[in-house]
């Protein structure tokens, strides 16, 4: 028997084996990948930053007056005087999903029968924040219980049915807001990507990459390979206990392209080998031992770039970097068993010579290769200039990039949530809380009505801040404080430092007495929509308040989300720099170990930033914030970029190792991986682009950045790094014995 005819019948015995073993797992694996894609979880708390000394005191105010979460729901003519406000709070909280209910209605008619305060007084206490600027309008606030809070869309969804049901109210019409209503619909957003997103880019993917494979056979084998790594990435995030949220939604688009990208490079080195027939190895076995070291690299230094995402102070963000190192590595081991399995085993046809150092290069796109490659030789200057120009001019802009987590940036101006904010901020009053807590030593201040006092001197002194400001607290629901010592003033005072009234404070979650000291609570909200920055005005009313409160002996502690929202907002910068210099420092050791060489390390690292300058320093330009979704792309995409730039020093030294010039090794490494390289972008960025139809903004600005740094990358890896390679800095990507002014042209062929 010939042994080359033996080396193939084993290889393919093994390969069939791989296969077997693969589609035995499957199932496993399948069902890992359905219980990930089950488990999704969007809890609020999640996008707020860990271990900080403000959301520490805002678990503190939520153990003192209990959860903020809150479902609020109005509707067209939900007025004070419709019977409809009053009755449907209370059928939501028989369903279970919400603890208590509040209407403008309610806490009207309890200042008028408890706090002997008339109708018009009423109105004017609870105006812009229960009751609307119309003196009418009004609406429901729902507390969430940890039914609803375990299950947020079932919450939102039964309190829907309940007024469409109970109330025949159109749900059309429905205005929905607050924290319990914002995950509900990052829960619908996040089931959207998946069933149907994601499917639309994986369709897309398939066709993109049978028209540039030309080989529906090769198309469905790369896309196969790429599907299960998918899947394996899903299982680990199941099996490991994780849980699926909206960032993590794109964890399986992005495994999937990723795996497709290192795919069709292996595809690229299994064509070269068909057009090489001599070799006793099948092609699949020469692909894979071509292409192992160049995607082993590029696979870890894609991982590095998306774990360094751990850093994050930030769940989601944290959550997503974690899984999709850990998807990107399995990835990689999974694409290098069953892809040349399933190549030797469903042999695409060979097609004429695609030798890319053939002489003869008739095909267009070959000759056009060639034609790009000789420009950027001959005027490399020219190109490194443009480049490195423009990338100074983007780097120039990136110290005034801002970031935004606030709730109008979360969604997009015409979404449904943005529509509400919008009437229910009309109609009502601002939705999203500062909430300051005055803490009153008893010994100090030890009667109550001289306390509210300090409350009410607190609250006065924020109304004249800003008027558009909204402010609600136990000053809203006391009686009128006495003002002298008659014996009526002294009758009220006593009534008021009674058990009546504290039960009715601590009954609204106003005020808490611990015995030394007595917790007033002022929540103040602000408007979700508008240009309001949030550090700003967190920051003025404390330099507002702190003298006032030390005058009488008090302290101000300040939290709520506003203060949470600011803190999240410099947290995502910092997530921004410090994951890219980490994935930047990692890498650069990476390559060093590969060229072995510090100056060509730091050449090499130039293209690789380029990508991610370019299109942040754009960004900051347009004045575009970065959101969530921006900060996840910066060092992804540092990974991505090393993958292109890695096949090209592969072989660009390979070349030069078989004694070709550095033009002519420049040459052979742009026509070994340009098309790869151009057809890997489209694919993953065709891909991608599927989920710029999102509605919820990072999603979309993940999607739109990926592709933008794609583009950029590309830009880098086929313009800038050739023209790096074919100028005088190109001589240290090569050792040699003896340097000489030819070596520096490039015309020296004395091999490594």
């Amino acid at each position: 028997m010939n042994p080359a005819d033996s080396e193939h019948r084993g290889v393919t015995r093994r390969s069939q084996i791989i296969i077997l073993i693969a589609l035995l797992l499957a199932p496993v694996f399948l069902y890992g990948a359905r219980g990930a894609v089950k488990t999704t979880s969007n809890d609020p708390r999640q996008w707020l930053p860990k271990n900080f000394a403000a959301t520490d005191t805002y678990d503190w105010f939520q153990e003192q007056f209990g959860t903020d979460e809150i479902a609020v729901i109005s509707w067209p003519n939900c007025t004070i005087k419709d019977p409809k406000t009053r009755q449907l709070g209370p059928l939501a909280v028989e369903s279970g999903y919400f603890d208590r209910s509040r209407t403008g209605v309610d806490v009207m008619r309890q200042l008028i029968t408890k706090s002997d305060v008339s109708v018009n007084g009423a109105i004017n206490r609870l105006e812009r924040v229960l009751i609307g600027p119309d003196r009418r309008t009004t609406c429901v606030v729902l507390t969430t219980s940890a039914k609803g809070m375990a299950d947020r869309s079932a919450a939102v969804a039964e309190l829907t049915r309940i007024a469409e049901q109970e109330f025949q109210l159109d749900p059309a019409e429905l205005k929905l807001a607050g924290p319990t209503v914002d995950a509900a619909m990052i829960d619908s957003e996040s089931r959207r990507l998946l069933f149907q997103l994601a499917g639309l880019s994986a369709l897309l993917t398939l066709l993109v990459a049978a028209l540039r494979l030309r080989s529906l056979r090769l198309a469905l084998s790369v896309l196969f390979a790429a599907g299960y790594c998918t899947i394996v990435g899903l299982s680990v995030l199941y099996f490991s206990g994780g849980r699926m949220n909206l960032l993590m939604t794109m964890l399986p688009p992005l495994i999937y392209i990723l795996s497709i990208s290192s795919a069709v490079h292996l595809v690229n080195y299994f064509r070269d080998a068909q057009a090489e027939p001599r070799s006793p190895l099948p092609a699949s076995m020469r692909a894979v031992k071509m292409g192992l070291f160049p995607c082993v690299i590029a696979a870890l230094t894609t991982a590095i770039g998306l774990a360094s995402l751990v850093q994050s102070k930030i769940d989601p963000i944290q959550e997503f970097g974690l899984y999709s190192a850990l998807g990107v590595a399995c990835g990689v081991v999974v694409l290098f068993l069953l892809l040349p399995a399933l190549m030797q085993v469903f042999p695409p046809k060979p097609i004429v010579s695609q030798s890319s150092v053939s002489k003869d290069q008739s095909d267009s796109s070959q000759w056009l290769s060639r034609r790009i490659v000789d420009a950027i030789i001959r005027h490399h200057w020219l190109c490194s200039v443009a480049c490195l120009g423009l990338m100074f001019t983007c780097a120039a802009q990136l110290p005034s990039i801002t970031s935004t987590v606030k709730l109008q940036d979360r969604f997009l101006p015409s979404s449904d949530a943005i529509a509400d904010y919008r009437w229910l901020e009309k109609n009502i009053g601002p939705m999203v809380p500062l909430e300051i807590v005055l803490k009153i030593d008893n010994q100090v201040i030890p009667d109550r009505v001289d306390q509210i006092g300090v409350v009410t001197a607190v609250q006065a002194k924020i109304e004249s801040l800003d008027d558009s400001l909204a402010i609600f607290s136990a000053a809203n629901l006391a009686p009128e404080l006495p003002k002298s010592h008659s014996i009526a003033d002294i009758a009220k005072r006593t009534f008021i430092n009674g058990h009546r009234i504290a039960a009715q404070f601590r009954e609204a979650k106003m005020m808490v007495d611990d015995g030394d000291h007595t917790l007033w609570r002022v929540s103040v909200r602000a408007e979700a929509i508008g240009d309001l920055d949030y550090g700003v005005f967190s920051n003025q009313i404390q330099k507002a308040l702190d003298p006032l409160l030390a005058d009488v002996g008090a302290e101000g502690i300040y939290t709520g989300v506003i203060p949470l929202i600011y803190k999240a907002q410099r947290e995502l910068l910092n997530d921004l720099y410090r994951s890219f210099l980490v994935a930047f420092a990692v890498i650069a050791l990476v390559l060093l170990f590969v060229l072995r060489s510090v100056t060509a390390t730091a050449m090499t690292m130039i293209p690789n930033l380029f990508p991610a300058i370019l299109v942040f320093g754009g960004i900051a330009w347009m004045g575009i914030p970065a959101q969530i979704g921006s900060v996840m792309t910066a060092s992804a995409a540092l990974g991505i970029a090393v993958d292109d730039t890695v096949h090209v020093l592969t072989w660009f030294r390979r070349g030069i190792a078989r004694g070709l010039t550095r033009y002519d090794a420049i040459r052979e490494a742009f026509a070994h991986c340009a098309g790869a390289m151009v057809h890997t972008s489209l694919i993953c960025a065709c891909g991608l682009m599927v989920f710029a139809l999102s509605t919820f903004v990072p999603i979309l600005h993940f999607a739109w950045l990926m592709f933008f740094l794609l583009m950029a990358a590309l830009l880098g890896d086929l313009v800038l790094l050739p023209a790096i390679l074919a100028g005088p800095l190109g001589v240290f990507f090569v050792q040699r014995k003896k340097k000489s002014p030819e070596v520096a042209d490039g015309n020296e062929p004395e091999p490594v």
